[in-house]
């Protein structure tokens, strides 16, 4: 969360206070902080389906503290990659969004303060926007109806960056993908508007789904236990051909079956398994766009046997054949 409403030139203010604006040729903005501030960078990529992603790598000198005050239709979906950041707000009360966690702005008015400690780095990400134009976005792709928020405990759980995230932890790997991404390609912004898509669906399906199971919600995680688990999804991803069991990942995170798998729930918001479809497919989205890759190519990359389970997983998650989605994309 930057500035201290959705109003550009309130943005451009805030920015220009504590930092030196770099334009570059890919169509984003750099904000550099000054010395003073402290060391880092917050890059604005603005997208023609009209969100904005904001970049966050910074480290300010003696903490830093931000006053916001939002409307109701402001949208932002940020999720933390690493670091820490407080949130306080004047009627939800307080938060942390630390690594892993994904923070949902509510459909209301907010306000309150950000804040962050004296040299501590934090990288994050952000989708920033108006839930009116995330609903003219959805309808788009032909999605007529837009969920509503869960019981409030739940939304403000949600809006508060809980740990668990309640539902929304799937959203964090195409969010990290936009952060990691650093090509000066031609088709960056086109990659840059397919992790949106990518995150949005898991969005949606997020805001969807019924609440955790009551022992996945109420899991208490050692901080250990959160950095065992937070490995699983590159352990998966590395030996994607031949993926460990569940009784060989707990081995790896020195933890029981049982405990992995709630202890993920409560993380990630999904299934260990269903998580790594989830991202597995994910590439292959971005695979789609940004390579002229055969799809059995693409479809052995992201870990698939053979080219029709890899046409069945896709069609059956995302409702189209990887082709199809291809030359939607073109």
């Amino acid at each position: 969360m930057a500035g201290s409403s959705t109003s550009e030139a309130t943005y451009a203010a805030y920015y220009a206070s504590i930092a030196q604006a770099e334009e570059s040729g890919d169509g984003t903005v750099r904000h550099r902080l000054r010395p003073e501030v402290g060391d880092g960078t917050i890059e604005v990529t603005s997208l023609r389906s009209g969100f904005d992603i904001v970049r966050y790598d910074v480290a300010f000198a003696g903490g830093h503290q931000v006053r916001y005050s939002f409307p109701g239709d402001h949208f932002e979906l940020e999720h933390c990659v690493d670091g820490r950041m407080d949130i306080r707000e004047t009627h939800s009360g307080a938060g942390e969004l630390r690594a892993g966690s994904v923070a949902l702005s509510p459909r209301c008015a907010t306000e309150g303060v950000v804040a962050h400690g004296d040299r501590e780095r934090y990288r994050a990400v952000s989708i920033t926007g108006t839930w009116s134009g995330l609903k003219s976005r959805l309808g788009g792709f032909g999605v007529d109806t837009l969920p509503d928020n869960r019981p409030e405990s739940v939304a403000r759980e949600q809006y508060l960056g809980g740990r668990s995230s309640v539902g929304l932890g799937a959203v964090g790997g195409p969010m990290e993908e936009i952060f990691l991404y650093r090509r000066l390609s031609p088709g960056r912004l086109l990659f840059l508007e397919s992790r949106l898509v990518a995150a949005l669906a898991a969005l949606i399906d997020g805001l969807t789904v019924a609440a955790p199971p009551a022992d996945a919600r109420d899991v208490a995680l050692d901080d250990h236990e959160v950095a065992a688990l937070r490995r699983v999804p590159e352990l998966l991803w590395q030996e994607r051909h031949a993926p460990p069991t569940l009784a060989e990942l707990a081995r790896a995170s020195s933890m029981s079956v049982r405990r992995l798998t709630t202890g993920f729930r409560a993380l990630y918001g999904a299934s260990v398994r269903e998580y790594h479809r989830g991202r597995c497919l994910d590439r292959a989205m971005a695979l789609l766009v940004e390579t002229d890759w055969p799809v059995a190519r693409i479809g052995h990359e992201v870990g698939y046997a053979s080219p029709s389970n890899f046409g069945y997983a896709f069609r059956r998650d995302r409702g189209i054949t990887p082709a199809g989605f291809r030359r939607a994309h073109s």
